[in-house]
């Protein structure tokens, strides 16, 4: 199934999330392209569901890696 045609797949994310499971993030650095750009506005992450911050869409961080749904499954346990 693509990411694309899935419903729990997010539309925006804020920063912290990309962050954490965006492709472009290794250990918490950036290893994407050099010269990226996003385009943000302030709402709720899909994710984290943080209220009144800035957003973009997962593409903006090479979108999110295979495992985001156990990660944050994880993280939401402990």
């Amino acid at each position: 199934m693509s990411r694309y045609s899935n419903d729990e797949y997010p539309e925006k994310i804020c920063d912290d999330c990309g962050a954490s499971y965006g492709n472009w993030y290794k250990k918490g650095y950036y290893i994407g392209p050099p010269h990226h750009c996003a385009t943000y506005h302030t709402g709720t992450c899909d994710l984290c569901k943080a209220d009144n911050v800035p957003v973009t869409e997962p593409r903006d961080y090479g979108h999110l890696r295979a495992k985001w749904r156990s990660e944050i499954m994880k993280r939401d346990v402990i």
